[in-house]
């Protein structure tokens, strides 16, 4: 619906849908886009000075990713021609709109010259509300079709040697095996011991650590260089290396947002019990499966993880606990007790198979489909399948 340029008392019901970022010097010009944004209810992502460095203001633009910039181009600390062009080379390109003091006709040719969409001067308004009208007529006729996010699965040992991570690649290839055309991911985040490239027999030439480094200029043409296939369906994101700092934030949730639009499921490792930087991964994971084994101590932290979790809001429903059998235990035993101590029904039951996994290539990862140990894998692959069509699930506050 267009926005109605009219001026009221009131401020406007229509929210204007899309994300602005601020580009301006000029403190008169900032104070009425801000005023204009405010009315139509637009989100402003970012305000900085047109005159600040242009590496800066670059960085913003990627880490923010806003659909329209207001651009002071007489102030930038580069020429427009030069600086439109920096800003058009990359993928998501944002439109600019640019803006001067005064309706300066060299100043606004040599804006629309060098890539400007609209070109406004003081007093803004109400010409900055029809701008954005055709503006955002322009970016929804470019939006893509709606696709939906593909949805992330973590992975967390109760602790050392409960097996979560052969789990969790052994989970993808099933995944991968049961619909070849599903790309999966399994993404090694465990900051502690990562061991994926080396369940899966890989020498990854990038790691997660650099991944994140790398953030800001992540896009479906270079995400290749990334990541690591292991078969046609299932490619691999490596471990960081040992000693790596857990990444900002802002970075996790720029990765795993450029993730969920590239994957439709993601196995992320998330390594032994609970720390710090699981932390910042679990607010992102629709699903976390707990891997335990049935001995004292991986029992205890089991409980500990569950009533962790519960206590700072995650919602138990989204917690699948996952038992990988030991040697000569008995079976309905363990299960019957486990179900009782935790109050939730196991989601898989991985039974002790001494053939499958020593029996397999040492250069190579190859799923045991018919195996004990792969059937029950393949079990637990298809409830997870199974579970992507039981709608829409709450991530963690």
């Amino acid at each position: 619906m267009p926005l109605d340029t009219r001026r009221f008392d009131t401020p406007r019901q229509t929210a204007w849908p899309w994300r602005a970022g601020l580009v301006v010097d000029d403190p008169k010009l900032a104070s009425e886009i801000a005023a204009a944004l405010a009315e139509v209810h637009a989100t402003c992502v970012f305000q900085t000075a047109a005159s600040a460095p242009t590496r800066d203001i670059f960085a913003l633009i990627e880490r923010d990713s806003p659909d329209l910039l207001f651009v002071e181009l007489a102030a930038t600390s580069i020429p427009p021609t030069e600086w439109m062009g920096a800003v058009q080379r990359g993928e998501g390109i944002p439109l600019v709109a640019a803006v001067h003091v005064s309706p300066d006709p060299v100043q606004m040719i040599g804006a629309l010259r060098s890539g400007a969409t609209e070109f406004l001067s003081l007093p803004l308004q109400p010409a900055i509300f029809e701008a954005m009208d055709r503006i955002a007529a322009r970016l929804e006729s470019t939006r893509p079709a709606e696709i939906a996010p593909g949805r992330i699965i973590g992975i967390v040992s109760a602790k050392g040697g409960c097996g979560a991570t052969t789990v969790a690649c052994h989970v993808g290839l099933a995944l991968g095996l049961a619909d070849p055309s599903r790309k999966i991911l399994v993404a090694d985040l465990d900051y502690q011991s990562p061991a994926v490239h080396r369940i899966c027999h890989l020498n990854p030439q990038r790691r997660a650590g650099e991944t994140f480094d790398s953030v800001r200029r992540l896009s479906s043409s270079n995400w290749a260089e990334f990541f690591t296939p292991v078969t046609p369906s299932v490619d691999v994101m490596a471990g960081p290396e040992p000693g790596s700092i857990t990444p900002e934030p802002w970075r996790i949730e720029s990765l795993f947002r450029h993730l969920t639009r590239s994957y439709p499921l993601v196995m992320a490792d998330l390594g032994r019990h609970l720390n710090p930087g699981t932390w910042s991964f679990l607010q992102h994971v629709d699903e976390l499966l707990v891997v335990a084994v049935p001995d004292v101590l991986a029992l205890y932290q089991t409980r500990y993880i569950l009533q962790t979790l519960t206590s700072r809001g995650f919602d138990r429903g989204r917690i699948r606990l996952v038992l990988n059998m030991a040697e000569n235990s008995p079976r309905d035993f363990w299960i019957e007790s486990i179900e009782q101590m935790f109050e939730m029904r196991l989601f898989g039951v991985i039974p002790t198979d001494r053939t499958a996994l020593p029996g397999m290539p040492k250069d190579q990862l190859v799923f045991p489909a018919d195996s004990a140990f792969g059937r029950s894998l393949t079990k637990l692959a298809g409830r997870l399948i199974r579970h992507e069509n039981a709608g829409p699930t709450r991530r963690a506050a």
